[in-house]
């Protein structure tokens, strides 16, 4: 066999091999290609409070909740006192704060806007879905976080966030309400 012959055969080797490996790096159903992809909505915030995820779903009563997951990485335990919200305009927006502040332990995950946040902080007009909206998050010890967060539309994927109406109390089963009683006796 001559040398030209074999370098041709020898290239025509490799050229296959290298064919077939790069071609099985995306065989079989688990390939990444096959997966599902579903990238977060919210914005993120890295810094000695992580602010992760943060968005704001729309209410059918035209108002938006706040929806973050906060992580105190300061080293003390701090809250979550009070939240401004503007357009990206800067025009400023109503925020109706929680009933209380937001616990946030150190070093640990802690969730604005869930059902168990006492309401959460809620714009109370002015934040459309499909929009961006610039809010501060401040915090008792900690240096003020701004991030620009997204309004999303209420959909079943938001369920577990408050749906932004004041709390009210409500009635308790069995009670009669004046004058609904029948006129027997």
């Amino acid at each position: 066999m001559s040398s030209s012959r074999r370098r041709r055969l020898s290239a025509a080797t490799t050229a296959v091999a290298t064919v077939l490996a790069l071609g099985a790096c995306s065989r079989g159903f688990d390939a990444q290609t096959n997966q599902i992809y579903q990238p977060g909505v919210g914005a993120n915030h890295r810094g000695e409070i992580d602010v992760l995820n943060t968005l704001f779903v729309s209410n059918a009563n035209t108002t938006a909740t706040l929806s973050a997951s906060i992580v105190n990485n300061t080293g003390s335990s701090q809250t979550l006192s009070s939240v401004t919200v503007s357009t990206l305009n800067d025009e400023p927006l109503k925020v109706r704060a929680a009933k209380s502040p937001l616990q946030l332990p150190q070093d640990r995950q802690a969730t604005a806007g869930g059902a168990s946040d006492a309401g959460g902080f809620v714009v109370t007009g002015g934040a459309i879905a499909g929009q961006y909206v610039k809010v501060t998050l401040m915090f008792s010890d900690a240096g003020p976080v701004t991030i620009k967060a997204p309004v999303v539309a209420r959909t079943p994927e938001y369920d577990s966030v408050s749906g932004g109406e004041p709390a009210s109390p409500t009635p308790i089963a069995g009670s009669a309400v004046k004058g609904s009683q029948g006129s027997g006796g």
